[in-house]
């Protein structure tokens, strides 16, 4: 297996792991109100009495030996973290964050100077990744999940396979990890072996960052599966599976006062957010820092600034079924004083018609999301994700809801 396979089934399998454990976790304590036969003794517990973050590593594997002779070593936790993602839990907000850092984002690592942030795993292990994210963010870190890869395609398999809203045409053949995705725009169940494909895809303009999109769409989508009845009982079998690729600080009770707090959160306060940034001249990823501040200030449960909407930048997709619908949108709110981006005729995410319009926040600013809403008669689902647009503050992708409140507008949207 060659080590770009590898490293792209550890970002797979960081990402799933994650998703399934948050996600089962709303379902397991369902059942340990309606069916505790069906849950472990061991682990009816209490849940999360206070704030708390754990940064999430997914690392590369470590190989010993000459270059023509290399064993990967699946039990080495000291890789490179290519996926890594800091997750904060606030009971008193009734909320939690996962900030997604993408691998290449170059930041300042005690101790080693400037280079990629998934460097500081494989120079110092958790307790240096865990100083340089701190570093990074202002957010204090308590815990720490460390994961290798092992056992991918089955745990998508066990579930019953993940329905995805496939963006676009994706299509590619790797013949080193024997795969070969095939996937239309739509809606569509991946079994183990496409979800592997769907989250490594890598053949679009935006590269890495692409990925990490999907990877945000696949969490979620996990979560809403994990939280069927019929996952309930698979949680034991994903707990048995994590304890052995898991390095973590984190006993089992702990774990599961974290999933005991999950299972209240609505998703109105549910934040999967990208780091801000661009890309640079080299091709890392270099931080936006004032996007940060207003990340962090979220993810702490610090008050935002008020939102103006002279300030906020809006990419429009249509996803409807009516065509132009986007183009008297886009007339309507640059009226109103937003600043429009982009608008297109065709959604990069939903396959159309779509029946509720959906209010990205790409950046996880709920209060511009919500002055959107607002305007928009209160229409569309805010979705707190970095998966549209990300050079915009918000990602307005237009379905068949706003069809009736741009003939209410008349000549208001002509503007």
């Amino acid at each position: 297996m060659s080590v770009d396979n590898l490293r792209s089934q550890t970002n797979w399998f960081v990402m799933f792991l994650v998703s399934a454990l948050i996600g089962v976790g709303i379902g397991y304590f369902i059942t340990l109100v309606y069916r505790p036969q069906l849950i472990p003794p061991s682990l009816r517990i209490g849940g999360l009495t206070k704030p708390q973050s754990i940064l999430l590593l997914g690392v590369d594997v470590v190989y010993s030996g000459d270059r023509r002779h290399s064993k990967a070593d699946l039990t080495s936790f000291q890789g490179r973290s290519d996926t890594i993602m800091l997750a904060r839990f606030d009971p008193k907000a009734n909320a939690f964050s996962v900030l997604s850092i993408p691998r290449d984002t170059n930041v300042e690592v005690p101790g080693y100077g400037h280079q990629k942030i998934n460097g500081a795993n494989a120079l110092g292990g958790e307790s240096l990744a865990m100083r340089t994210v701190q570093a990074l963010t202002g957010v204090p870190i308590e815990h720490y999940v460390v994961l290798n890869v092992h056992g991918l395609v089955e745990l998508v398999d066990a579930l019953g396979g993940i329905t995805v809203q496939i963006p676009k045409k994706m299509k590619y053949r790797d013949r080193t990890a024997k795969l070969n995705i095939n996937l239309n725009p739509g809606p569509y169940t991946l079994n183990g072996s496409e979800a592997m494909g769907f989250v490594r895809f890598r053949h679009d303009a935006l590269g890495d960052i692409g990925r990490v999109q999907r990877q945000e769409i696949f969490i979620r989508a996990v979560m809403d599966k994990a939280m069927s009845p019929a996952s309930w009982a698979k949680v034991p079998e994903l707990l048995k599976l994590a304890q052995k690729h898991v390095k973590t600080d984190l006993s089992v009770p702990e774990i599961m006062q974290v999933l005991t707090f999950v299972r209240s959160v609505p998703k109105a306060n549910q934040h999967m957010i990208m780091l801000p940034g661009n890309f640079s001249g080299t091709g890392d990823w270099a931080v936006d820092e004032d996007g940060l501040r207003v990340v962090v200030a979220q993810m702490m449960g610090h008050p935002l600034p008020a939102a103006a909407r002279e300030k906020i930048k809006v990419s429009i997709e249509n996803a409807s079924s009516q065509t132009g619908l986007q183009r008297k949108l886009s007339r309507y709110l640059s009226s109103l004083g937003y600043m429009i981006m982009t608008v297109s005729g065709k959604s990069e995410l939903f396959a159309g018609p779509l029946g509720e319009s959906k209010i990205i926040a790409e950046r996880g600013n709920s209060s511009e999301a919500a002055l959107l809403k607002h305007d928009l008669r209160n229409k569309g689902e805010i979705v707190n994700a970095s998966i549209g647009d990300i050079q915009s503050s918000l990602t307005l992708v237009l379905g068949d809801d706003m069809i009736p409140l741009v003939e209410a507008l008349g000549t208001g949207a002509k503007k």
